[in-house]
């Protein structure tokens, strides 16, 4: 698990570190709020994972290994993750991405892995990624896995910086009620070593 090098100050950033500002976070947060509400809408309409499209032209990729336990669970923890990304392949860490989520059942308590693109009207995309758990316990296991080591080891070749979410679901990933943040970690890796910032709200 990282350990952070410095804790901000709940509602601040670091001035030279434009990623860790507030309201990055708030436009994190009100992302992983919209990925809840379309999954507990996919669930409604029958749920059914894999990749697909929408109306709107944003690109789905869902793996649940078991609807039943996705929805039995409240509270339930989530993670959102949102980097920075280098100019440079992604193909390796894609690669490392994919092979988890074809073993997803074999991770004790994770409910959902869903990533969303969204496409915007520069061109260009925005990506939303919210994992849900179980439990906290459940959570922290995956830190330990070596497919998910691979994958942070593999972060600073791909990402200028990253911001962590962990987020509480408090009636359940299929429920009405939106995440709450619960703390964030930043990670700067221009910075040697890795600059990592704790920020509870």
């Amino acid at each position: 698990m990282a350990v952070p090098t410095v804790e901000l100050a709940p509602g601040t950033g670091d001035p030279a570190r434009p990623f860790t500002d507030p309201a990055h976070a708030d436009a994190d947060v009100a992302m992983l709020a919209r990925l809840h509400a379309i999954l507990s809408r996919h669930a409604a309409d029958g749920g059914a994972d894999g990749r697909w499209t929408d109306g709107d032209g944003a690109s789905h990729w869902l793996v649940v290994p078991d609807w039943d336990a996705l929805g039995a669970v409240a509270p339930a923890v989530g993670v959102g993750f949102f980097g920075q990304a280098l100019d440079v392949d992604h193909e390796p860490i894609n690669r490392v991405e994919a092979e988890m989520m074809e073993r997803l059942e074999r991770y004790p308590g994770l409910l959902a892995y869903y990533n969303v693109e969204f496409p915007q009207g520069d061109g260009r995309s925005q990506w939303g990624n919210l994992v849900v758990f179980a439990d906290r316990s459940s959570r922290e296991h995956l830190s330990l896995e070596p497919l998910h080591r691979t994958a942070v080891d593999r972060s600073p070749r791909h990402y200028d910086s990253l911001r962590l979410h962990r987020i509480v679901l408090p009636d359940g990933a299929l429920g009405a009620v939106p995440p709450v943040l619960d703390e964030s970690l930043l990670f700067d890796f221009r910075s040697d070593p890795t600059w990592i910032a704790l920020r509870r709200p």
